[in-house]
């Protein structure tokens, strides 16, 4: 069983993925809408939270988690790394791949949240590989909240999230690359390729997390042939989630049982 987590629904985007490659094996996922977002969060609570999320899905029969969530990624994973004998597989923005794509002079823009830009992996990840490079950093901690609730959808939250992304990021020059820094804003890929226009290129990791799965899956001699389970917990309210989940995965119902941790 392949566990996976997120502050609520944006790490979806990689339960996709692994559930158009693993179709028999069973996923658990955990929203830990109780705690959305996880953006401003301190990073002990951070660490301290998704410790307690691992053991619950430890617990139900998880044998690898995907910490589905950059700002978890970059606060807590090698915390988890350390507590728990198996193996965890993070998120990061791929800034590697945009900077193998772009030409030296091309910008590259990274949108994030406030504790993934301001930790360490972040600033290592942009030294290794955007080092010479024009990377800028843009915080919204908006996009999330859009997604979450499913507002992104309504014509003024969608105007006003294309007029914030603009304002942020500036003018774009040919063949600038932006880089998705946090799982939920991968559900806005449209909208912001619409808000910025065909000049710039949006990455985004879910497909790579999703490879990165199977290669371990494969090293630990983990199954793939199982029950094909779909499981889904959360922390907070179940039914609005439900709905919300079953809509951005084009889903008619999701089942949600609410966990307590």
């Amino acid at each position: 069983m392949i566990g996976i987590f997120d502050s609520g629904l944006g790490g979806l985007a990689v339960w996709r993925e692994l559930d158009l490659r693993l179709p028999d094996t069973d996923l658990l996922y955990l929203a830990d809408n109780g705690a959305f977002p996880y953006g401003p969060r301190p990073p002990q609570f951070l660490k301290d939270r998704t410790e307690k999320i691992a053991r619950a899905l430890i617990a139900r029969g998880a044998g690898l988690i995907v910490v589905a969530c950059n700002t978890a990624t970059v606060v807590a994973i090698a915390h988890l790394r350390e507590r728990f004998d198996i193996p965890f597989v993070g998120v990061e923005p791929p800034v590697k791949v945009a900077a193998e794509l772009a030409a030296p002079d091309e910008p590259i823009y990274v949108l994030l949240t406030e504790n993934t830009a301001s930790g360490e992996k972040y600033a290592a990840l942009v030294e290794k590989f955007g080092a010479g490079r024009k990377v800028k950093a843009v915080c919204l901690a908006l996009l999330a909240r859009v997604v979450e609730d499913g507002s992104f959808r309504e014509p003024a939250v969608a105007r006003e999230v294309a007029r914030t992304v603009r304002e942020a990021v500036g003018d774009i020059s040919e063949g600038a690359k932006v880089v998705l820094g946090c799982t939920h804003y991968v559900f806005l890929r449209e909208l912001l390729q619409e808000a910025l226009g065909p000049k710039a290129t949006i990455l985004e990791p879910s497909r790579a997390v999703a490879e990165q799965v199977l290669r371990l899956m494969t090293e630990n001699g983990m199954p793939q042939e199982e029950a094909g389970k779909r499981e889904f917990l959360c922390t907070g309210d179940p039914v609005t989630l439900s709905l919300n989940a079953a809509r951005l995965l084009d889903a008619k119902k999701l089942e949600v049982e609410r966990v307590d941790l």
